[in-house]
């Protein structure tokens, strides 16, 4: 049997390990069950800064797997789980592009396959790099992951 739906991958990410991802991964299992997505995986990185590609390795697996064509999207909770700056995350969109893979957010209600997408996408990374700068971030983390 044969399913018409988009098989897609999830990313979460927190800061702090003993923050937990379970709330994001909930949302996003439900986002994919009532939007008809079939998960192709569900990539986790915890305790880890989204300053930095660098030790993220389920994003290193993720990127891996979009280079094989293993799925047509990437759903995300929110663009500052993904990263928390401007260059990363535009980096990240510009390898799943390459691959023809779409980068959704679910939160921001925004994706990457279209221009006004793509646009949208660039100014919520610099207002997630605004955010950590002025030390906004910390009450956010601290709230809801």
């Amino acid at each position: 049997m044969t399913t018409d739906k988009t098989k897609v991958a999830i990313y979460t990410r927190t800061n702090q390990a003993h923050e937990g991802v379970e709330k994001q991964l909930q949302e996003l299992r439900a986002y994919c069950e009532a939007n008809g997505k079939e998960i192709y995986a569900e990539y986790v990185d915890e305790g880890v800064s989204g300053m930095s590609m660098e030790g993220r390795h389920s994003l290193q697996r993720l990127l891996e797997d979009a280079k094989k064509q293993e799925f047509q999207e990437v759903i995300i909770w929110k663009i500052n789980r993904l990263a928390r700056n401007v260059l990363d995350v535009m980096s990240i969109i510009h390898k799943m592009d390459s691959c023809g893979v779409t980068l959704r957010s679910i939160m921001e209600s925004i994706e990457s396959s279209t221009p006004i997408g793509k646009f949208a996408l660039q100014m919520m990374a610099a207002v997630t790099e605004l955010e950590l700068a002025s030390g906004e971030d910390d009450r956010y983390d601290q709230q809801t992951c």
